[in-house]
């Protein structure tokens, strides 16, 4: 197995387990939220993330690949959701363009089903990333005129 074969697979595995970390962290903070419908949305999205880890876990096996790096078992999260929320976005960001860049180390070793697995992540992580991000969005707006609301009722008494 050459260098470049050897990198392509490094970078898969590093993806995979980055996809464990941020099912777990979707799953955390889907338990942090109260809205039902946030909360479900949050545990859709760790399972996109538990879906991509799959699709690695089978590149890597096609490619006679292994032993993986072991996830941390304990993740700890700020206890500022909105900031999660945003880290989390960002994060689906930067793994994005990481998909990106090791899809084409995979075209350019010819592999061209680590690529497709590669592309279609990428896209499901940038939108995993607005869908957080907008989450985190609305969360703060409603958060911000909710104040507002909060501090007039007293007046109104």
């Amino acid at each position: 197995m050459g260098a470049r074969h050897t990198r392509l697979a490094a970078a898969l595995a590093a993806a995979w387990e980055a996809e464990v970390v941020s099912a777990r962290r979707m799953t955390m903070l889907a338990e942090r939220i109260m809205d039902a419908r946030m909360r479900a949305r949050l545990m859709v999205l760790a399972a996109f993330c538990r879906a991509h880890a799959s699709r690695l876990l089978a590149r890597l096996a096609a490619l006679g690949r292994g032993p993986l790096p072991v996830p941390p078992e304990e993740i700890i999260l700020d206890p500022d959701t909105l900031l999660e929320l945003r880290r989390e976005g960002a994060f689906a960001r930067a793994s994005a363009a990481r998909y990106e860049a090791t899809a084409e180390l995979a075209r350019q070793q010819a592999d061209l089903s680590s690529a497709w697995v590669c592309e279609l992540n990428r896209t499901e992580e940038q939108d995993r990333s607005r869908e957080l991000l907008t989450m985190a969005e609305g969360a703060l707006a409603g958060a911000t005129m909710a104040s507002p609301a909060q501090a007039a009722a007293p007046a109104d008494s």
